[in-house]
């Protein structure tokens, strides 16, 4: 690659800054040479391979034209080069991150971003620098130099990325509702990780045998132990099996996999296992495999069980579905985790088995639909792995787990977890063509492993270390742990204990797992997490370290005992609430005894007094003071009627009146024989269709229709009889334009409606208020109460009343209760 003097003048300009280790000094040449020669191409490289790894994020952009698409990922393109050509990739990363948490992102909205998006979006960033870097250059040291100082910018970023993704989580975790406040221990269960160890089982004698410190913790293990040994630990009713899994594995087709308890110490551990034995001329030589201490999940599998919400929850942060199979109904019920893994849209359509099998890849149908008929005689679930076909043909592989639920010892459902594994399942067949199992061991371990001699001196230092504390392998590699890691207050404690080591052969700290603090290679100070095990490497002891960064979770906990101090407030405010309640319960108690007796007897009083002297007094009085004593008897009905008026009003909000499945058309009988003098007198016509049967509060609906059938017939035209028609449906939420019912539910739908003098169209919400009247209470008698009244009894079953009308044409009333109210109707569902 030439470089011209203002080329090399370019990068003296950007030299690394010492003090940051994202100041850097051959990254930023690399990205002005794309931003003046290739930016179109790299941006629609970048497009490129974001379609051919399938980027979640995607999925938003599909309706999006090519070339708005192209021009917004040049114009991202664009930024991400230029903060890298200034040597401003800190600033770069800290506004992105601050842009996604504060949901700055104009053509994005932050909750649409999953984690595999933030991984998949590093590796693509990576493949396209890296295609674009062969054009750049071909001296291959050179080439090593930018990748690395790309790799550290990726890794920050992700790092960045992840702690914006994990604060935008916290945030919703704490918009959550009072249901999901009272379950939150459950919910922090269900975030746990299971423990997990790997392991390498010689079965020729035992002597090359290699286990994780994750399986040592597990199983409580101090040193390796014989297999005979360790069946001693295993629980009794579960060894016969275990063996049996073991001996299967020797024979057939080398895969071991088995659940088990294992006890120790008084307590007692569920572990799931799975291994693949390798043979040689036919004899097994090793197996290799992993368990995992399942023990939090099947106790977190009960407590999910109890709420469908927080199973949500939990998928929502885990990104693994859960199912459930009712045998006796056959109706399925998936997650919208689970949706999202076959490729469906959440909830858009109900599921039944004969569906779920559809979307079985042909070659697994058979294998997978005796897999659960199996469970179904052995009420025993084995974990499963098998392949699905998504509508849009794509393939994918799922790892399962299921129990069977058993009533009366036999199975009433099956209820399971399904995670889609594809991406981990391609990526296990590459790296086995490409590594070896100690190279993936140690550098793809998601934690740092750190390798020390009898001296302390470094041997190894993975990839993940020189992450984690700054330093590359190169330059710790034969120094002294107490000149890199290890603060100042530990270093003494250190050597004490090597030196306790080399004389008795005795460590207190092998196999636990510890939480301290350890130095990066500025001199900051952070938590780790830090298990040390020792081995024997060419004849010599050697100390393996494996340590985690967790200063992240030290911070998590100190959030967390905060918010748990903010929900103690918030249940004594709740409790605070409660008490105001049942005081206004009281207060209302004593409104309705003086409503009903203090308040009505001085009425009936006034007018039993009044009606004397008005009786008396008829030829006695003059003229104008019988216009008074009439209007006085007037002013006190009007009173007694809304006093009564109000006492329904208070009663049908504090209602505990009892569902009654009740015949709607005996209901509307009864309101006829009440109205039937006004009926009569105004030769009022009621045409209605069979009503259905419901369970509802008969006294409250009877109520409704007498006063939606009475003000029918009070507001009707002057010198045309009222016709009142009242009419039944069955109708989906979704097509009901009113606020507050659920789109895909279906609803009772009740139609009174006239052709009196109607109202105009504005007034259609403010006539269910209290004491709201459209016209002069001269002419029309009442209290304004009626329809509020009717509103709250609706409310009272869960439903809604709206009002439709035009002035002079009539009006319409729409009564809608929940369709599982109904007992039995001969309509079906209206198109």
């Amino acid at each position: 690659m030439g470089k011209t003097s203002a080329k090399k003048a370019s990068v003296k300009s950007v030299m690394k800054d010492p003090k940051d280790k994202l100041s850097f000094e051959f990254l930023p040449e690399f990205a002005s040479f794309i931003l003046n020669n290739h930016l179109e191409d790299y941006s629609s490289e970048q497009l490129k391979t974001s379609r051919d790894e399938d980027v979640p994020l995607l999925k938003f952009f599909s309706q999006m034209p090519e070339e708005e698409l192209l021009q917004l990922a040049e114009k991202s393109a664009k930024e991400f080069l230029t903060a890298l050509a200034q040597n401003k990739a800190r600033d770069y990363i800290v506004k992105s991150a601050d842009d996604y948490i504060k949901n700055r992102i104009s053509f994005l909205e932050r909750e649409q971003v999953v984690a595999e998006d933030i991984t998949i979006v590093s590796f693509i960033r990576r493949k396209t620098i890296r295609k674009f870097l062969l054009l750049y250059t071909k001296d291959f040291a050179h080439f090593i130099k930018v990748m690395e100082e790309v790799d550290r910018y990726i890794a920050e970023n992700e790092t960045a990325t992840f702690n914006a993704y994990l604060q935008i989580q916290q945030e919703k975790l704490s918009a959550t509702n009072a249901k999901l406040a009272q379950r939150e221990q459950e919910l922090l269960e269900a975030q746990e990780l299971a423990d997990m160890g790997s392991f390498l089982w010689d079965l020729e004698g035992g002597k090359n045998s290699t286990f994780t410190p994750g399986l040592m913790k597990i199983f409580e293990m101090t040193k390796t132990n014989n297999l005979e040994s360790f069946m001693e630990n295993v629980h009794e009713d579960d060894r016969e099996s275990l063996r049996t899994a073991i001996e299967k594995s020797f024979h057939n087709d080398g895969i071991y996999e088995c659940e088990y308890r294992f006890v120790k110490n008084n307590k007692i551990k569920k572990i799931w296992s799975r291994g693949k034995v390798s043979f040689r001329d036919g004899k097994p030589v090793n197996m290799k495999g992993s368990i995992m201490d399942v023990t939090k999940k099947d106790a977190l599998l009960q407590q999910l069980k109890e709420s469908e919400e927080l199973h949500n929850q939990a998928q929502a942060i885990t990104h693994i579905g859960n199912w459930s199979w009712d045998i006796e109904s056959n109706k399925i019920e998936w997650s919208d985790e689970m949706y999202r893994i076959y490729g469906l849209e959440p909830q858009s359509e109900q599921i039944t088995f004969e569906r779920f099998l559809s979307l079985v890849h042909p070659d697994d149908r058979e294998k997978r639909l005796n897999e659960i008929q199996e469970s179904l005689q052995t009420l025993q679930a084995a974990d499963y792995l098998m392949r699905i076909t998504n509508p849009d043909g794509n393939i994918k592989i799922l790892r399962g787990k299921g129990q069977v639920v058993v009533n009366k010892g036999k199975p009433v459902k099956l209820i399971g977890t399904c995670q889609d594994i594809t991406k981990e399942h391609n990526l296990n067949l590459e790296l086995q063509d490409k590594e070896n199992y100690l190279k993936q061991l140690i550098n793809n371990a998601p934690d740092a492993v750190i390798v020390i001699d009898e001296k302390s001196l470094i041997t190894l230092w993975n990839p993940k270390t020189e992450e984690i504390f700054g330093w590359k392998a190169e330059e710790v590699t034969g120094k002294h742990l107490t000149e890199t890691i290890i603060p100042s207050q530990y270093r003494e404690a250190h050597k004490e204990g090597m030196k306790r080591l080399a004389e008795t052969g005795v460590a207190r700290i092998l196999n636990k797992t510890l939480e301290l603090t350890a130095l990066n290679k500025e001199g900051k100070e952070f938590y780790i997490s830090i298990t040390i095990s020792q081995s024997l490497q060419q004849g010599k002891r050697v100390f393996i370290a494996f340590l985690r960064d967790i200063s992240i979770e030290k911070q998590t906990q100190d959030e967390l005992k905060f918010k748990t101090n903010q929900l103690e407030e918030l249940n004594t405010s709740l409790e605070y609430k409660n008490n105001e309640l049942e005081r206004m319960n009281k207060e209302l108690e004593s409104f309705n005894y003086i409503a009903s007796h203090d308040l009505q007897e001085p009425l009936r009083k006034i007018q039993l007094y009044t009606n004397r002297i008005f009786e008396k007094g008829k030829n006695i009085l003059p003229k104008a003071e019988m216009e008074y004593l009439d209007k006085i008897n007037l002013s006190s009905a009007r009173m007694k009627m809304l006093i009564e008026d109000l006492l329904t009003f208070s009663q049908t909000t504090s209602s505990t009146s009892n569902f009654e499945i009740t015949d709607l058309n005996l209901l509307l009988e009864e309101v006829k024989n009440t109205l039937s003098a006004i009926i009569e007198d105004k030769k009022v016509i009621i045409e209605s269709t069979p009503l259905p049967t419901i369970k509802v509060i008969p006294f409250q609906l009877q109520q409704v229709l007498l006063n939606l059938i009475s003000n029918a017939i009070k507001y009707s035209k002057d010198g045309i009889p009222p016709h009142i028609k009242i009419s039944f449906d069955i109708v989906k939420g979704e097509k009901i334009k009113t606020h507050g019912l659920f789109p895909y539910k279906n609803y009772v739908e009740l139609k009174i409606e006239d052709n009196g003098i109607g109202f105009e169209e504005n007034q259609s919400e403010k006539i269910f208020g209290l004491f709201q009247r459209l016209h002069s209470k001269d002419k029309y008698s009442g209290t304004g109460i009626g329809l509020a009244i009717c509103k709250k009894m609706i409310q009272n079953h869960n439903g809604f009343i709206v009002a439709k009308s035009s002035l002079g044409v009539g009006s319409a009333f729409y009564v809608y209760l929940p369709n599982d109210t109904m007992v039995s109707n001969d309509r079906q569902l209206a198109n």
